[in-house]
């Protein structure tokens, strides 16, 4: 009698790396995630988008405010930062735009250089990180963007939703610094169709630094993170809520 052999079941895991803003993210959400990581040993890691703050070419910003700071240090600490999570793509984002945006105000000669593309101005290439500047497919059906496009809600995991349902297919994204998941699903004559799941990563910046004065200390935010599992062509999101102080659970074991 033979045996039949057993298929064996490929999971792939995924993580995604919220909002960071560097150099006003929190450190101990950042380490508390890094250590986490370390262990669960994620196929790929995804950051979102807004990795880096860059206060110093926000909309409006004068020649001034523009030379405070030190936008190579931020650099340096944002690529210490994503090598420490293990970051292997990150997402195209508003604040990174903001070089392309001041180049343009200031030195629009200077966009042409070849050097100034954002991901050789942050050393990606170097690092062996894909850049996505419009976002990047990472499971059948799946979309992870940085989500300043759509239409953004107050309530956690609408705005994704809302970018889910433009594009055609599920999203996961950043942004909004919020932590949810919505769904919209179609059926008809008790048949499923096309179901669309919009996923928020939340956030890890440290909301009493000065980066995040503008909102006088209160945000519709929650710290957080998201993982996932791929098995074939389905994609499991799951939601990991932290504390202020970098602490959560998974899988029953806590991390901090």
């Amino acid at each position: 009698m033979k045996t039949r052999k057993k298929k064996t079941i490929s999971i792939k895991r995924i993580a995604f790396v919220p909002d960071l803003q560097v150099p006003f993210h929190s450190e101990p959400m950042v380490n508390s995630m890094a250590r986490f990581l370390a262990k669960w040993k994620p196929h790929r890691t995804i950051q979102i988008g807004d990795e880096i703050d860059l206060p110093q070419l926000r909309n409006g910003a004068n020649v001034l405010e523009e030379a405070m700071g030190n936008i190579d240090d931020d650099r340096a600490w944002t690529q210490e930062i994503l090598e420490q999570l293990g970051v292997t793509d990150v997402v195209g984002s508003n604040h990174g735009a903001r070089v392309y945006k001041s180049l343009m105000n200031r030195l629009p000669a200077f966009t042409k250089l070849p050097e100034m593309a954002y991901h050789r101005f942050m050393g990606y290439d170097k690092m062996g990180i894909a850049y996505h500047p419009q976002g990047v497919g990472f499971a059948p059906g799946w979309i992870a963007i940085h989500g300043d496009t759509a239409p953004l809600s107050n309530k956690p995991g609408q705005s994704a939703l809302n970018s889910a349902l433009r594009a055609g297919k599920s999203v996961v994204q950043g942004h909004t610094h919020r932590l949810g998941l919505s769904s919209h699903s179609e059926a008809y004559k008790g048949n499923y169709g096309r179901i669309l799941w919009g996923v928020e990563v939340g956030n890890m910046v440290d909301l009493t630094s000065p980066g995040m004065g503008y909102t006088r200390g209160y945000a519709n935010w929650q710290p957080g993170f998201v993982v996932g599992y791929l098995e074939g062509s389905r994609f499991y999101p799951v939601l990991v809520p932290m504390n202020p102080d970098g602490s959560f659970v998974f899988e029953g074991k806590r991390y901090r």
